[in-house]
């Protein structure tokens, strides 16, 4: 149930199932301590995945504060159009995808696109909050800590399936390790570099 409610600061913030998803102070100075704690990221990217859409403040910080596409990753429909409706979010600039399933995540033409370039994932943790496994999830897959979400960012960058790819060294060797890393650094074809972390990740997560 969606509920909208007045801050103190007069601002109009979104209650979610009995969950506030914003300050009741004042949102929009959550949203830029929120946005401040992450700038470091915004940019180094084309695209942010945001994970909950809130009460829309942090997104609309981001929209002011990053050139790079904003793409809302929302559970709720009803939230979804909730935020929009607050602040008027126009694509491409801010984009929402209102997604149910992890199956739906790796489908969708906007995310695909997104992770092909370079792109960082922000989790809103009042919105994950309602619903935690899905966003946990999600979260997973934009991190590729798991050999499924690593082998599909992988493949979306054009490259092969890492279940064909062969480990580096000879037979015998002991598998590539995380310390093995610095040894990208000797390779100056940043395609090889990248192959070669790839790897050395893909013997960690196995």
């Amino acid at each position: 149930m969606i509920e909208k409610i007045s801050a103190q600061n007069g601002r109009v913030v979104v209650r979610y199932d009995g969950r506030l998803l914003a300050s009741a102070f004042d949102p929009e100075a959550e949203a830029r301590a929120w946005v401040a704690r992450r700038k470091i990221f915004l940019d180094q990217v084309k695209t942010v995945f945001v994970l909950g859409a809130g009460s829309g403040y942090h997104i609309a910080e981001l929209a002011r504060q990053t050139q790079a596409r904003i793409v809302a990753v929302e559970y709720s429909t009803e939230l979804a159009n909730a935020v929009t409706q607050i602040h008027g979010f126009q694509p491409p600039k801010v984009r929402f995808e209102v997604l149910t399933k992890l199956a739906q995540l790796r489908a969708s033409d906007v995310v695909r696109d997104g992770v092909r370039n370079s792109f960082v994932a922000l989790k809103h943790a009042p919105s994950a909050a309602c619903h935690a496994e899905f966003y946990a999830e999600c979260e997973r897959q934009f991190l590729a800590r798991d050999w499924g979400s690593l082998n599909w960012q992988w493949q979306l960058k054009g490259h092969g399936s890492l279940d064909k790819e062969m480990k580096i060294g000879t037979e015998g060797d002991p598998a590539l390790t995380i310390y093995d890393l610095d040894r990208t650094e000797l390779s100056q074809n940043s395609e090889d570099r990248e192959r070669m972390i790839i790897k050395a990740l893909r013997e960690l997560v196995k």
